[in-house]
């Protein structure tokens, strides 16, 4: 999902909380005394955020260690030197989005604002002269204010967008197969007589148009519950998982001459995340590629290993000999809605996207020689 930065309302907001030349001037005296202390805010921000159950686990699932850290570190540098323009409101806008994107709770965000707060107020204390003290208090305070206004005007944007989306998507999607029903029934209505054959193509559309909108609602509240519930981070075995989604697609697609090629690591690995979170993203990934391959050529090679990039992830290949439509547009495969089959909801591959910034890992989908390569990186346990 695209978004348009607000700079007209952020600008407005920077005004009414007084972020003027002033403050600005105040802050950027002092920056280097401030910023001087980065390494122990963010050593600051790790001990307390790595002591909350719900905060923890973004600091073991760091893509590499102390990653953020350094970021922490830059934002509590940034913040002092930098004029506060359309590039620093940009930057701050878009934490807000990242945090909406992997379920942050923003209590924890308003909980980090405070804390740096006081973190500030006591370097303040203790190495600014006394008839400076009031001045950058001041400043500080109407700084990190700013910043949390925005986050929370990122947070509330992206919300309502999305579910505003999503509503329109609904909308649109259980009209078309309306539409198709009510003109068949309108046939049957208007040809009393209706021979038994074209009666009996009648009564299938409409009952696959029916399973269809069915289908639909199930899928579009399994999406709202993924978005808007809290994270869960259980130890959970990705093998034994694969292979219940493994099963669930034999039974769902009959595909008698499929080659199915399963190569599991060695040890089992566990991932964190909330086991039926799991299940559902692995099933409705899977399910993509049983939909997709290729009929007269039916092979699917599901791999599991420790990602080599990032120890602290595994690495789920799922190939397919089937093709990627709108290879050079990925992205738009995991836009909800969006379909390339017939009496698809489009929700699939939008809930496995969810479920993976959900818990900070990734997916992606690559046209490769033969067919389509999925590839998915979660969070490791503990083995």
């Amino acid at each position: 999902m695209s978004y348009k930065i607000p700079y007209e309302r952020l600008m407005f907001f920077k005004q009414k909380i007084g972020v003027d030349p002033k403050v600005q001037a105040a802050l950027q005296l002092h920056a280097p005394l401030l910023a001087a202390h980065k390494e122990e805010f963010a050593a600051y921000f790790e001990e307390i955020f790595g002591n909350i159950e719900q905060t923890r686990p973004y600091l073991e699932v760091q893509n590499y260690p102390g990653q953020l850290q350094k970021i922490w570190m830059k934002w509590f540098e940034e913040l002092f030197s930098n004029e506060i323009d359309h590039s620093f409101l940009d930057k701050v806008w878009r934490s807000g989005l990242t945090h909406v994107r992997i379920n942050l709770d923003h209590r924890y965000v308003n909980l980090g604002y405070c804390l740096a707060k006081r973190f500030c107020r006591e370097i303040i204390e203790k190495e600014l002269p006394q008839h400076d003290k009031a001045n950058v208090h001041e400043a500080v305070e109407k700084t990190l204010d700013l910043c949390l206004l925005i986050e929370t005007d990122a947070v509330i944007t992206s919300t309502f967008q999305c579910d505003s989306e999503v509503i329109k998507g609904v909308t649109h999607q259980i009209r078309n197969p309306i539409m198709i029903i009510g003109a068949n029934m309108m046939r049957l209505k208007r040809n009393g007589s209706t021979p038994f054959e074209s009666a009996s193509q009648t009564y299938d559309t409409v009952l696959s148009e029916s399973r269809r909108m069915e289908k639909l609602v199930s899928d579009v509240s399994t999406y709202n519950e993924i978005f808007h519930a809290p994270s869960k981070w259980t130890q959970i075995s990705l093998h034994q998982e694969l292979k219940r989604a493994v099963e669930n697609c034999r039974i769902l697609y009959s595909l008698s001459s499929l080659d199915l090629q399963i190569g599991f690591a060695r040890r089992d690995i566990n991932v964190l995340g909330n086991p039926e979170e799991i299940q559902l993203l692995l099933q409705h990934l899977l399910e993509n590629a049983f939909e997709g391959v290729d009929p007269d050529n039916p092979v699917i090679s599901i791999q599991t290993s420790p990602d080599p990039g990032t120890p602290k992830f595994a690495l789920i290949e799922i190939f397919n000999t089937g093709k990627l439509a709108h290879a050079e547009e990925v992205e738009t495969l995991f836009t909800p809605f969006y379909s390339t089959k017939t009496a698809g909801t489009g929700m699939g591959l939008s809930i496995a996207r969810a479920v993976v910034q959900k818990i900070k890992g990734s997916v992606d989908l690559q046209a490769v020689p033969g067919g389509v390569i999925c590839l998915v990186a979660l969070p490791r346990g503990k083995s």
